[in-house]
């Protein structure tokens, strides 16, 4: 199992989810449309097919089948503890109110809810997911759908497989005026598009990271703001051999360097 998180964006909470990596599937579908008069759809004759319109853009779109477990989490936490440094630090108790997973999934759901305001209608909150050094998508969640497994005696599920749709959208932060390939964030960067001589012309931003491990600006902040987009997100973390943004040492620097080539 490998772990990911979801960023709201606007508040900046974090939903951690463990994920199976066998079942993410990309979609994309073309900006195409049937062609319509104003009685209604033009369509093809006997065998042929119907007439389209191209309309640019298109969609992608992630299913992701999340996994959450009361057990699991409780080991999770008690690991957390066992590793502090601090010795006093004590495994938190077995909390009764989360034997329930429920309570866990709740915060993915309310990511399918229209709760925020836009031009006055509610709108579900962008998310960015985030998955090692080679997933960081904004998106919205567009479904979410719930299985259950392990019923303890009272009724209360103790397991819970939640597969989430979600689409991808245009981020502000990483918007760039050049062109860029359909699959950029799916793809990473050639080696030699990092230089190391790049160390000589590079900027350093020392990262200073929460409870969780998370820097604050988030290194994708960092290196939209630098760049004025996310193509180099994968090439800067493996310059800085940064596994997991997630999980920072506090006081890292990191390198921002002046690649010697334009990335794809």
């Amino acid at each position: 199992m490998e772990r990911i998180a979801f960023l709201v964006e606007k508040t900046g909470e974090q939903i951690f989810c463990l994920l199976n990596p066998e079942t993410v599937v990309v979609r994309r579908s073309a900006g195409l449309r049937g062609r319509r008069l104003a009685s209604g759809a033009v369509t093809g004759l006997a065998l042929t097919d119907d007439p389209l319109i191209a309309t640019g853009g298109g969609t992608t779109e992630i299913d992701l089948d999340l996994l959450f477990d009361i057990d699991l989490d409780q080991d999770l936490k008690r690991r957390a503890a066992e590793a502090a440094t601090d010795a006093s630090v004590a495994a938190p108790p077995f909390d009764l109110e989360l034997a329930d997973v429920r309570n866990l999934t709740r915060p993915v759901w309310n990511l399918a809810e229209n709760g925020e305001g836009f031009d006055g209608f509610g709108a579900p909150p962008a998310v960015r997911l985030i998955w090692g050094r080679a997933w960081n998508i904004p998106g919205v969640v567009i479904s979410v759908a719930e299985k259950f497994e392990r019923f303890a005696p009272d009724g209360r599920p103790q397991r819970s497989w939640l597969r989430l749709r979600l689409r991808r959208v245009d981020s502000e932060k990483a918007a760039s005026p050049a062109p860029l390939s359909a699959t950029t964030q799916f793809e990473l960067p050639l080696p030699d598009a990092v230089g190391r001589d790049g160390e000589a012309r590079s900027t350093g931003v020392t990262l200073m990271p929460d409870e969780f491990g998370i820097p604050s600006p988030r290194i994708d902040e960092i290196v939209a703001g630098h760049y004025g987009d996310l193509g180099p997100l994968a090439a800067v973390l493996a310059f800085n051999e940064i596994e997991d943004p997630l999980n920072v040492a506090e006081g890292q620097v990191l390198i921002l360097p002046e690649f010697p080539v334009a990335l794809p």
